[in-house]
């Protein structure tokens, strides 16, 4: 058999670390920024008017739609990088493999939940995926 299917897996689990190292350290970084930028909205904010109470809403929904996306992908990603670390130190044992398979589909999942996020938690987005289906609709019943 070859080293080729261990170098595939010690690549593997490396690349999916660092994936998930730099999507986890990206996410933090946004969080602590939109925090940081929280904080000084409402310490510049003299009088609590309507204007700075929606700009604080705002900020708030978009911290938790940070925190929903990162843990998302920190639930998808982190069983697969295990698998495949397992994989590559122990070889491939028949656990292991179906164990691949049910994180990979979990990891490819995470492709499907993320868009649905973005829909629930961004009112933006949902507007405009509702305007894109719409067009979409209107153009193929026109036809």
């Amino acid at each position: 058999m070859g080293l080729g299917p261990a170098i595939n897996l010690w690549w593997g689990a490396i690349g999916t670390s660092l994936c998930l190292v730099t999507a986890v350290f990206s996410y933090t970084k946004i969080f602590l920024n939109l925090r940081h930028h929280l904080s000084q909205v409402q310490r510049h904010a003299q009088q609590p008017n309507e204007i700075n109470q929606l700009n604080i809403a705002r900020y708030k929904k978009a911290l938790s739609t940070a925190i929903w996306l990162q843990l998302t992908l920190v639930v998808c990603y982190l069983p697969f990088g295990v698998v495949t670390a397992l994989q590559a130190k122990s070889g491939l044992s028949s656990s292991l493999f179906h164990a691949g398979i049910y994180t990979a589909t979990l990891l490819f999942l995470n492709s499907s939940l993320s868009p649905i996020l973005y829909c629930w938690k961004l009112d933006e987005v949902r507007q405009a995926v509702k305007a894109t289906i719409r067009q979409v609709f209107c153009l193929r019943f026109s036809s």
